[in-house]
């Protein structure tokens, strides 16, 4: 057998084992989000405002939050963490607020300071900045950036929604920019399983505890 037929087979036989563990990545993730989601939905409304309160206590505290002006943040869906607490006070504390709008399967972000007038629901019910309304943010103006996710690990990984919305934009984010995530303590599991172009939080706050680089 040549050198170069053994190459193509060693080569073809790579690729298919990379591509076999991908899907296998991917059905892993899938089941992880099905069962978070669920058990997300069943807290008790209570719950859930309690705990949100206690995380952006946490988060208010925090260094990354005092010394950050500018602050990307998502309008709260559903049964995530309630992160219009965090936006409010955020306003009221002189913060610059950046939140994401999808456009053309993309995140596009702007400026909003008045979320009477500045937003309205996307075709997912969510709430997102109307361009007309709001002033164009850069990835560059971004000075702290909290980060949503269905389900985290104390490693710090991080399973998304699955539309990779995210995924592109903190490929973009500057290291030296702090990336946070908000979750309950029931989204931690032990192992959240990642694929190469997956990129970790550096800190999540659940109502319990926080998570981050030792």
């Amino acid at each position: 057998m040549s050198g170069r037929i053994w190459g193509q087979e060693v080569y073809a036989q790579h690729f298919m084992k990379n591509e076999n563990s991908l899907k296998r990545i991917e059905f892993l993730k899938k089941n992880i989000r099905k069962q978070i989601q669920k058990n997300r939905d069943n807290l008790l409304p209570e719950y859930r405002e309690e705990s949100s309160s206690l995380i952006a206590a946490k988060f208010f505290n925090a260094y990354y939050y005092i010394n950050s002006e500018n602050i990307s943040i998502y309008y709260s869906f559903r049964s995530e963490v309630d992160t219009t607490i965090i936006i409010k006070k955020a306003l009221k504390d002189k913060k610059k607020i950046i939140l994401p709008r999808v456009f053309n399967n993309n995140l596009v972000f702007y400026f909003v300071k008045d979320l009477s007038k500045q937003l309205e629901k996307s075709t997912y019910g969510i709430m997102e900045p109307v361009p007309d309304l709001s002033i164009p943010a850069k990835i560059s103006d971004i000075e702290l950036i909290v980060v949503p996710g269905v389900s985290f690990d104390r490693n710090l990984n991080r399973l998304g929604y699955g539309l990779g919305y995210y995924d592109k934009i903190l490929q973009n984010i500057p290291e030296k920019v702090k990336k946070v995530a908000l979750c309950f303590d029931i989204q931690i599991v032990d192992n959240i399983p990642v694929a190469y172009n997956d990129i970790k939080v550096d800190v999540i706050i659940t109502e319990s505890s926080i998570y981050n680089l030792k």
